[in-house]
C-alpha cells in the first residue's frame, strides 16, 4: 500500500513517498527473502539512476520474540501486555517485567499456523542478501561492529559522501544527521525489530525512529522513496510513521497508556540489582520486591503496584547479572521516603526505559 501526504503542501511537501510492504504476503506468494520484491526492484532501479541508497535495520530493543509469519501474531505477557522474550539458553518464553516464564509454542495461538518466526537479523545477512540481489553494487556496513570509533565513523560517512560506495546497510546511527543529496532510497529491512521490545514505550519509539530514517531520502534535487518492511502493515505505530502523522500515534498512545496505567497517568520508579552471581542477584530481587509488597499492604495502600521482580533486558551485561522492579502508580516519591531500599540497588525515578 502506499502512503504520501498531499503534494505542495507548505510543510511536508518534500517528505518521500513511503511504500509499506506487507512481508506476510511477500511469504504466501513464494519469497523468502529478506529483501521485498518492491525493495528489490527499487533497488536496481535506484541504482541503474546512479543514485544511491540506505538499507536500514532497526537494533535498538531488539529483543527475540517469536511472531507467527502468516497473521503477524506475537505473544504477549497477559499480565503485563508486553512482548514475551525468547531466551535460547533455557528455551522459554521471558517476561521481563513479571517474570512469568511459558514454553514457545508448536502454531500461532491466533491462527493455528505452525509457521513461527524468531525475529533477528543482522547487518551481515543485509550485506549477503544485497550481492544477491544487486551483485555489482559497493557498498559498506556502518554499524558498531564495523566503526568502534569517531574516526572509523567519519570514514564510512566520508566514503558514502563522496559516492565510492553505492548501498549504505546500518543501524540507528544512520538514521540523525546523516544528509547525503545523491540518497534517494531508504529500505527499512523490518520494522517490526523494537516494536515488540518488552517496553511500553517500543511503539512511540518505533515512530520516531522511522520518521527520521526515513528522512534520510529525497534530501536532494531528486524525489524520495522509502520502502518499510513489517509483518504488521496495520500495526498503529507503522501507519503513523508511514504517513509521518504524529497525531495519529498520540491519539493511539495515550488510549492505550490510560488503559494499562502507563505514563503520563501514573508515575514509575525502576529498582535495578546487579551482581556477579546469578543466584545472589535472583535471590536479592526476590526478597526486596516481597519486602515491597508487605509496605504497599501494611500501609493499605491502593494506588501503588510493585510489578516483578525479574530480569532486567539483557539479563546479563558485562558479567553481571541484572534484575529489576518496577513500581507503578501516585506519589511514590512519599512512598519511597518511608522504605529502606538497601546499599547497591539503584533507584531511577521516571525511567526513560524500564527494560
Amino acid at each position: 500500500s502506499y502512503h504520501q501526504r498531499t503534494p505542495g503542501h507548505p510543510e511536508v511537501g518534500d517528505l518521500a513517498q513511503v511504500v509499506v510492504c506487507d512481508m506476510r504476503q511477500e511469504l504466501k506468494e513464494g519469497n523468502r527473502s529478506i529483501f521485498s520484491r518492491p525493495l528489490s526492484t527499487a533497488l536496481v532501479e535506484c541504482l541503474k539512476r546512479g543514485e544511491q541508497a540506505v538499507l536500514f535495520l532497526n537494533r535498538r530493543g531488539a529483543a527475540t520474540v517469536v511472531q507467527c509469519r502468516d497473521c503477524g501474531y506475537v505473544m504477549v505477557c497477559s499480565r503485563c501486555s508486553v512482548t514475551l522474550t525468547y531466551h535460547g539458553t533455557d528455551m522459554r518464553l521471558l517476561c521481563h517485567m513479571c517474570n512469568r516464564r511459558t514454553s514457545p509454542p508448536r502454531s500461532c495461538p491466533q491462527c493455528r499456523s505452525r509457521r513461527i518466526r524468531y525475529l533477528g537479523v543482522g547487518t551481515q545477512r543485509v550485506m549477503e542478501e544485497l550481492r544477491r540481489v544487486v551483485p555489482d553494487a559497493s557498498a559498506l556496513r556502518w554499524d558498531r561492529d564495523t566503526a568502534g570509533t569517531s574516526e572509523a565513523h567519519e570514514r564510512v560517512i566520508e566514503s558514502f559522501l563522496k559516492g565510492e560506495a553505492q548501498v549504505l546497510v546500518g543501524t540507528q546511527m544512520l538514521a540523525k544527521g546523516l544528509h547525503v543529496p545523491n540518497v534517494t532510497l531508504v529500505g527499512v529491512i523490518l520494522a517490526d525489530i523494537g516494536l515488540h521490545s518488552p517496553d511500553f514505550r517500543s511503539g512511540e519509539r518505533v515512530f520516531e525512529l522511522l520518521c527520521q530514517v526515513a528522512g534520510r531520502a529525497g534530501r536532494g534535487p531528486s524525489p524520495g522513496k522509502v520502502v518499510l518492511q513489517t509483518y504488521n502493515p496495520t500495526n498503529y505505530a507503522v501507519v503513523a510513521a508511514s504517513k509521518q502523522d504524529y497525531k495519529l500515534l498520540f491519539n493511539h498512545e495515550v488510549r492505550y497508556r490510560q488503559e494499562h496505567g502507563n505514563p503520563p497517568f501514573n508515575q514509575l520508579v525502576r529498582l535495578v540489582y546487579v551482581h556477579t552471581s546469578a543466584q545472589a542477584c535472583q535471590r536479592e530481587a526476590q526478597r526486596l520486591g516481597r519486602t515491597l509488597l508487605q509496605t504497599v499492604a501494611v500501609r493499605g495502600l491502593t494506588d501503588v503496584q510493585v510489578v516483578g521482580p525479574a530480569p532486567a533486558y539483557p539479563r546479563r551485561a558485562k558479567g553481571r547479572y541484572r534484575w529489576h522492579i518496577v513500581l507503578k502508580g501516585h506519589n511514590l516519591h512519599a512512598f519511597l521516603e518511608g522504605t529502606d531500599i538497601p546499599t547497591g540497588w539503584t533507584v531511577d525515578v521516571d525511567p526513560i526505559s524500564v527494560l
